[in-house]
């Protein structure tokens, strides 16, 4: 029995890779304008494209500036460069005035930040090696990009023979444009729009089928919403362009654990290991395989050394109590789950596992409760709870059809 509540169960969780979403009445607002000059070789939108991805610039690097010197940042031994990269990664700027007079274009932006949650957030990204490496790689990309068009630029002014560049120039643009909407995409993914988050990342790819993060998250976010068949058709597709990147097998695993086939799930997760033995989501991810194949105790191994590795990861904790669950320690069980939501508690997902166990165990307040509150943060989920079969004991309950009509 319980290892059918275990599979049932962990079938129907999804992980996703989410920086929390922390709100905080301090804010602190920065501005700044940007004009570009258009060249020969501009349109309005390539203009737009370029002067936002400058003024963005000129944004970060005062907030690195002030994070660096007015705040806890200075102890994560970071330079300056570093989080302002790590930044880039948690706030969008807000455009609030542009303009195009067919020669310049200019912007007005802000970027308004939490000091306590940036700080929060940099110090666990200092330790999210997935992001880091993507940032990184795609920061890499956009400067390269900038180079380009600035190398075109000064050929133009020179006075040399530029007419056979416009296709490499017009490539240096879709770079930007194509890290633009991945961003926005990431930020979607992140505040649990899935629907907003799928487009973007369409968006990006429609620009650059080439970028393999790019269709590394949209398959992330295609098993978050149930579609895991197409899920792993874009991880495939990541894999194909990118086979050494072991964060591409840790997510393939997932979803093969999603779906039930945990002896796969396993290996990728090995695979991803082998690569880098380093990222705690490998041994969250293969504690899952090894609980769906029933060995609770190589499960557990594994979620301890993810607690050793990565102390402040929510699902760390939320993926132990389903193996303590199964191994019948229900202080344990519950324990874990307090942990997990005391980190994050404002992960929809965390609060439907709750909610699941509580039904799974016959206790109806307690999983209604937990449910409501999943399902106040992601709506989505009142849809998925009429038919997942961990809720099958409360789908003729007058309450629960209140919280989920």
């Amino acid at each position: 029995m319980k290892s059918v509540l275990m599979r049932m169960t962990l079938i129907s969780f999804l992980f996703v890779l989410f920086i929390p979403n922390h709100t905080s009445a301090e804010l602190k607002t920065f501005i700044k304008e940007y004009t570009y000059q258009a060249s020969d070789f501009d349109s309005k939108m390539s203009s737009r494209t370029i002067a936002l991805e400058q003024v963005k610039r000129l944004l970060l690097e005062e907030v690195g500036t002030y994070l660096i010197s007015e705040t806890d940042v200075k102890d994560f031994q970071l330079t300056k460069d570093k989080i302002t990269t790590l930044t880039a990664g948690i706030v969008q700027a807000e455009i609030l005035t542009e303009k195009w007079d067919g020669k310049t274009y200019y912007l007005k932006a802000k970027m308004s930040i939490a000091p306590q949650d940036v700080t929060k957030f940099l110090e666990g990204l200092r330790e999210n090696n997935q992001r880091n490496r993507e940032l990184v790689e795609t920061n890499r990309k956009v400067d390269e990009a900038l180079n380009k068009i600035k190398q075109l630029q000064d050929e133009l002014v020179a006075g040399q023979h530029v007419g056979s560049k416009n296709n490499e120039y017009s490539k240096a643009v879709a770079e930007l444009k194509a890290k633009e909407w991945m961003d926005k995409g990431v930020t979607f993914m992140t505040a649990q729009n899935y629907e907003s988050a799928l487009s973007a990342f369409n968006n990006a790819i429609e620009i650059d089928p080439t970028s393999s993060w790019t269709h590394m998250y949209k398959g992330v976010v295609l098993n978050a919403v149930g579609d895991t068949h197409q899920a792993l058709k874009e991880l495939n597709k990541a894999s194909d362009l990118d086979p050494k990147n072991p964060w591409i097998y840790v997510h393939m695993g997932g979803v093969y654990n999603t779906l039930g086939n945990f002896q796969q799930g396993l290996l990728d997760e090995e695979k991803a290991i082998s690569m880098d033995a380093t990222i705690s989501w490998t041994y969250i991810y293969r504690g899952w395989a090894y609980s769906g194949l029933g060995n609770y105790n190589q499960a557990l191994a594994d979620l301890n050394k993810a607690a050793q590795m990565d102390p402040k990861n929510p699902h760390v904790y939320n993926t132990r109590a389903w193996v303590h669950n199964a191994l019948g320690n229900k202080r344990q069980t519950l324990e874990d789950f307090d942990i997990s939501l005391n980190l994050d508690p404002n992960n929809s997902w965390i609060h439907w596992s709750k909610a699941a166990y509580y039904a799974l165990s016959g206790e109806k307040e307690k999983s209604l409760s937990a449910l409501g509150k999943a399902i106040r943060i992601n709506g989505a989920l009142k849809q998925k709870a009429k038919t997942d079969k961990s809720f099958q004991s409360l789908w003729n309950d007058v309450d629960f059809r209140k919280l989920v009509e």
